[in-house]
């Protein structure tokens, strides 16, 4: 079986997302043989939920602290990717991919209470990619990506942001950045080839 993963996600993928062992609450539905689920949890708590429907999809978790929640999504006829890493408490994870491209979508928390939901539907012959990190406590991001060959990068780093992104058409690229706390003034959309590279810090 061979998997091609964006550029966006390559080298975050390879190196933090080797396959691991099920050691927990894990519950999956898939559908198609060659479909992949990987798991690793220590604590106590964690659950990590799958649902996937075509072709040779993959996801791959590992929560280390207590009360954490996965949720992970993936249908249509692209060849998508889901890995999530959790480190802390009480942290919330939701990834939904659907499309005939491939998606790949990583989501890193470290700390707790923080909230990663991430919706990409691709609607084209290229595939979206996109990566959210967390760092801290009681952070919120929302990302929903819909189109082709759309990219995102978003990081947190502090206490209670808030971002949410929407990129709706073909060939969107964000980048933005949250350092410091409470920071919640900021919602992005873009349509159809637009960029944008946002810094924010108090």
């Amino acid at each position: 079986m061979t998997r091609t993963i964006l550029g966006i996600a390559a080298l975050m993928a390879s190196a933090a997302f080797a396959p691991t062992m099920a050691l927990a609450q894990v519950t999956a539905n898939d559908t198609r043989p060659f479909d992949g689920v990987f798991v690793e949890q220590i604590g106590n708590g964690n659950s990590a939920n799958f649902s996937q429907s075509a072709n040779e999809q993959n996801a791959e978790v590992r929560q280390d602290g207590d009360d954490n929640t996965v949720d992970v999504t993936q249908d249509g006829d692209g060849d998508h990717f889901a890995g999530v890493d959790q480190t802390g408490n009480s942290n919330i994870a939701e990834i939904t991919q659907s499309g005939a491209a491939q998606n790949v979508a990583i989501l890193t928390q470290t700390g707790d209470a923080n909230t990663a939901l991430l919706s990409q539907n691709d609607t084209g012959l290229t595939g979206s990619g996109a990566a959210i990190t967390q760092s801290g406590n009681g952070n919120l991001a929302n990302l929903i990506q819909n189109g082709s060959a759309n990219q995102a990068i978003l990081t947190q780093a502090g206490d209670n942001n808030t971002m949410t992104a929407t990129q709706l058409g073909d060939d969107n690229m964000l980048e933005w950045t949250q350092n410091g706390t409470g920071l919640t003034d900021m919602e992005i959309v873009q349509t159809g080839g637009a960029a944008a590279i946002v810094t924010q810090s108090n």
